[in-house]
């Protein structure tokens, strides 16, 4: 899932004439204030330079992180992302990827309206897991509406009875809608004919051989194909059988039922 976040972010164009140094100055201001004003840990990610700003407050310590370099050459951050549960790790890719997906479909004023949350179990410095709250903000995009500065946080979940956070979603924050939970915008994303051929192209059906299954002229069937390429934002049938499984677009309703839990 990693691997499919790597090809889909950096296969972006990021051109810009923009004053990106003073916007990711700006970017970095923020992502300071949050660390010190939560307590918490801010990873500010330059998906086109692939370099990522850490920034520690004082709940790293209870985390067993030890004080990295305040740049690395990466838009991941190991150090943290090796101590979160494993099945909570690929939920946090997953939603992620989805996250991608979305902003790729709305206009770039509206993106900064959108973030990802997602409870963790995180081990601590004393080998046991807590529960971290983590939010994912795409702060800026570069001038052709490339996804380019995307902020990391890393919250305590406080541990009052009436507190709590959704297992992991995608929410509109001016709104207060939660996306991945009541809404069935991913789900259709593709209209029922897409899918129903998108199945057919993944167990290796032809356009002609979908076009006679289905009844209909190959032309619809191609002009399907290339809305349905269009939607994933993909160039080719494989990778759009990859996208659409990664999001859970060609399951059945019981399929997500039991993905969700």
């Amino acid at each position: 899932m990693r691997d499919l976040l790597n090809i889909k972010l950096f296969s972006q164009s990021f051109e810009t004439t923009l004053n990106t140094d003073q916007q990711l100055h700006n970017a970095r201001l923020i992502a300071e204030m949050y660390s010190k004003l939560e307590n918490g840990i801010s990873v500010l990610s330059d998906l086109k330079a692939r370099k990522s700003y850490l920034y520690y407050g004082a709940f790293a310590e209870n985390l067993g992180l030890s004080k990295q370099e305040n740049e690395i050459n990466s838009i991941w951050e190991d150090q943290l992302l090796q101590k979160i549960h494993t099945e909570d790790l690929h939920k946090k890719y997953r939603l992620e990827f989805q996250f991608f997906q979305l902003l790729n479909t709305i206009i770039t004023e509206e993106r900064m309206d959108y973030e990802v949350i997602t409870k963790l179990r995180i081990r601590n410095n004393a080998g046991k897991y807590v529960l971290v709250k983590h939010r994912l903000l795409y702060i800026a995009s570069s001038e052709d509406g490339s996804i380019w500065l995307a902020l990391c946080l890393y919250n305590m979940i406080y541990s009052h009875p009436e507190f709590s956070i959704p297992q992991g979603a995608i929410t509109n924050k001016r709104t207060g809608k939660i996306i991945e939970q009541d809404d069935e915008r991913f789900m259709d994303l593709l209209s029922t004919r897409e899918k129903e051929i998108l199945r057919l192209i993944k167990h290796g059906k032809r356009s002609k051989e979908i076009a006679d299954q289905l009844a209909l002229s190959i032309n619809t069937v191609n002009r399907h194909r290339q809305n349905i390429f269009q939607k994933l934002n993909v160039s080719n049938a494989l990778e759009a059988c990859r996208i659409a499984e990664t999001m859970g677009l060609l399951a059945s309703v019981n399929d997500r039922l039991n993905q969700f839990g």
